[in-house]
């Protein structure tokens, strides 16, 4: 058997500072605002979850593989090139992987979406460090990905062509979402483990969503503060106060007014000493499930700690809710995801809850 690892250095650094994204000019930014790398972290947290003592394993030098896996004491092979620093380095990576039988990679769409480009014929299974991961190649979480891998060592996990999708950042920091399809290609398959791609939403969820925002902003007490997450279900309810909103980030409410918009990790921990009452109002990403952990990375775990994870308010229109098995956290602290998990309350209408199951 022999496995292929590569991992995106930079990935993911975006999301906690609200750039959503490292493309382009965005990283030196990202670098700028005080973003960490995370990437080697989730990496090792896959990798660990599986024995490799008796494989064959390949790596791009450095920190795109070479240096996890030596300090997880995992013997390995380095594939012999020079690392530029730019998305290449990906793409020359999988091109030179010769005949692994899987190729585990740790990073987002934009990585995905490099390795078609280098070699389509691969069959891979990706660790999540992205900001918003569309494509189907993703694990749940790091853990998760550890877990599929140690059963595709086993002989216990199927394979299928599934969707590579990216979407523009450019567009994406203007608030505008377009997601294209780039291609597909072999990745194992297991509900549990393998959320999907992200589906589309439902025409109907419209009204559903003016309902749930109703109710949000009827139930706002007084003197606490409200941060609002990402999409235009969490976005509802500031439609119903007719406050000025972000799309696509981090808003804070007091008091039925705006306090501050397009909040970073950072901004939010300082909206925070404010209060000593705060909740987090999160939607739901259609086909795949997450609550927390998929373009709303702003909301660390530093930051659903000081927060309590009992003032987590999840929005999610019915029709949206019919889709799904299950609602997903990755929150990027397993001990905390863990808090998390259980069964759990979604608003889902105007004085309506239903009780879902959180994984």
């Amino acid at each position: 058997m022999k496995i292929g690892v590569i991992v995106n250095p930079i990935a993911g650094m975006g999301g906690s500072v609200g750039l959503k994204g490292t493309d382009g000019d965005a990283l030196a930014k990202a670098l700028d605002m005080g973003a960490l790398p995370g990437s080697a972290d989730k990496a090792s947290r896959a990798l660990a979850r599986a024995d490799l003592s008796d494989v064959d394993v390949v790596s791009p030098p450095g920190a795109m593989g070479s240096d996890i896996l030596k300090r997880l004491d995992i013997p390995h092979g380095i594939l012999p090139m020079k690392l530029s620093g730019s998305r290449i380095d990906t793409v020359d990576a999988a091109s030179s992987m010769g005949d692994v039988d899987l190729l585990l990679f740790c990073g987002g769409d934009g990585t995905a979406r490099d390795i078609l480009d280098g070699r389509s014929d691969l069959t891979v299974l990706g660790v999540p460090a992205g900001v918003k991961m569309h494509s189907g190649v993703f694990a749940s979480t790091p853990e998760a990905a550890g877990d599929m891998l140690q059963a595709f060592l086993e002989g216990r996990t199927e394979s299928d062509a599934v969707e590579v999708m990216d979407i523009d950042e450019d567009a994406f920091r203007k608030g505008m979402l377009k997601v294209e399809l780039h291609g597909y290609m072999r990745s194992l398959t297991d509900s549990s483990f393998m959320p999907g791609s992200k589906g589309p939403s439902d025409g109907s969820d419209r009204d559903q969503r003016e309902e749930i925002g109703e109710g949000v902003a009827a139930s706002m007490r007084a003197g606490a503060m409200y941060l609002i997450g990402p999409g235009a279900t969490a976005k509802s309810c500031m439609d119903v106060l007719n406050l000025k909103h972000s799309i696509l980030g981090v808003d804070a409410v007091m008091d039925r007014q705006l306090v501050a918009t397009d909040l970073s990790s950072e901004g939010i921990m300082k909206i925070l000493e404010t209060t000593e009452e705060a909740s987090i109002v999160i939607g739901v990403i259609g086909g795949q499930g997450f609550m927390l952990g998929r373009g709303n990375q702003q909301f660390t775990p530093e930051v659903l700690k000081r927060v309590g994870t009992n003032n987590i308010i999840v929005l999610c229109t019915p029709s949206k809710l019919s889709r799904l098995k299950v609602l997903r956290v990755d929150s990027g602290d397993p001990s905390l995801d863990d808090e998390l998990r259980g069964m759990r309350r979604a608003v889902i209408g105007y004085g309506r809850e239903r009780i879902v199951k959180v994984v």
